[in-house]
């Protein structure tokens, strides 16, 4: 039998991760959460400890150490157990080891809660960083949005159902009338209500593996997370020429901004992942440098070449970019970015609110945000000719029918990329 050791629960986790105790025994194995939390860059794998040597910062090096005596608390107790079991001659099991760590650590596990929203919140108090033992880290805008789904519910409940609502209530009936409730009442969009009835769907999914009585009719096609095509935009060469060649040596906080930004324009990366490349992804390979980084969302590894602007950017900061702001605060300065750079042609675009279809026309600056960067760098991509399939090995679409879904190329462009192409060129010479 191996001896017990210490492991991340996610090694290559982008923050703080649990700790756990894992041994092995026969074809068995147990997994023990210590409660304990690291970030991958302070665990030492070959010792199985936190790293404690910090002599510039004391209060990291206490921590560790502290989470370092955590340790040995667990794997004492458990060493304490084996042994016991040995000279008993008793064969250890998973649900007994549990136990004894239970009782030594003092983990009573909390009375179910059987209502739904009940199971909401236990829900969401437990997904955490994963969901499920193979399932990628969840982040953090996706757990909010299960809060406000839970908060959505339950304002529902009060002002419709007198504040009683189960899961028997759940059904077809409800599903129109609580779309109706988020249109006209909440005022929320088709994608903003789609997103919404999809977390209520996985809540009742993951409520009915547990064995909860759910009625079947949330999995039916008619309770829809319904969806509407909206006008994003993107920016064209000439806009992209535009904003690159602004002088911005006296405002050093757009300058950060739009050297960011334009990494995004030409890797399309989303914003999680290109204000966060570091000297490392920077890598050879046989037909010159590239970015490889493995992607936050979908945690693929991606190869994308390095666009001449992209090489400036980084050789401007030794491949160390500035440190990133928030995505909300980003969108506020891209839109003063897009005014001072001219970008000024009048956009409309489509929306439904409350119900109601209408269009609204907006200098196009105002409608630039952190992810028109992921969109204009497919585009344009795609525009230059570059294979969709190729995009999309760094996009990361899964269909091409999506994929074209997704890039901001009108009809009129479209018609235009087609004229040079043989089928409506050749033979133009013998008719003229």
């Amino acid at each position: 039998m191996a001896a017990p050791k210490f492991s991340l629960r996610i090694p290559k986790a982008t923050s703080e991760t649990l700790i756990s105790l894992i041994y092995r025994f026969g074809d068995n194995k147990f997994v023990y959460s210590t409660g304990e939390s690291i970030h991958p860059d302070n665990w030492d794998t070959d010792t199985q400890r936190a790293k404690t040597d910090f002599p510039k910062n004391k209060a990291l090096q206490e921590r560790m150490k502290s989470i370092n005596f955590q340790l040995e608390r667990y794997l004492l107790k458990i060493t304490e157990l084996l042994g016991q079991l040995k000279l008993q001659k008793i064969q250890p099991t998973i649900e007994g080891l549990k136990m004894e760590m239970d009782k030594e650590f003092l983990k009573t596990p909390p009375p179910q809660k059987t209502d739904l929203f009940g199971f909401i919140e236990t829900f969401i108090e437990n997904v955490k960083f994963t969901r499920g033992k193979n399932s990628k880290p969840i982040a953090r805008t996706t757990k909010l949005k299960y809060i406000t789904t839970l908060k959505l519910l339950k304002d529902y409940a009060k002002k419709k159902r007198r504040g009683k609502l189960d899961f028997k209530d759940i059904n077809m009936d409800f599903y129109f009338d609580f779309v109706d409730y988020l249109q006209k009442q909440k005022r929320h969009t088709p994608n903003t209500i789609g997103k919404y009835i999809k977390s209520l769907k996985i809540f009742l999914r993951e409520a009915t593996e547990a064995g909860f009585k759910t009625d079947p009719t949330f999995e039916n096609r008619k309770f829809a997370a319904m969806t509407e095509d909206v006008d994003h935009i993107y920016l064209d060469e000439s806009d992209l020429e535009k904003i690159w060649e602004l002088d911005l040596s006296k405002n050093k906080r757009l300058d950060r901004v739009r050297d960011l930004f334009l990494i995004g324009c030409h890797t399309a990366l989303r914003f999680s992942d290109f204000t966060n490349i570091k000297p490392q992804n920077i890598v050879e390979t046989t037909g010159g440098r590239a970015i490889k980084i493995k992607t936050f969302k979908t945690n693929q590894a991606v190869f994308i070449p390095l666009h001449w602007r992209v090489e400036a950017i980084l050789a401007k900061y030794e491949n160390e970019l500035p440190q990133a702001i928030s995505n909300q605060k980003m969108n506020d300065y891209l839109k003063e970015l897009g005014q001072l750079a001219g970008i000024n042609t009048p956009i409309e675009t489509n929306k439904t609110k409350a119900g109601t279809k209408y269009s609204v026309t907006n200098p196009k600056y105002e409608l630039i945000t952190t992810h028109t960067a992921r969109r204009t760098a497919a585009t344009n991509m795609y525009k230059a000719g570059i294979p969709s399939i190729s995009i999309m090995k760094i996009t990361g679409h899964k269909t091409e029918s999506v994929f074209l879904k997704y890039i901001g190329i009108t009809q009129e462009e479209n018609a235009v990329l087609l004229m040079n192409h043989d089928y409506f060129t050749k033979g133009r010479m013998k008719a003229v």
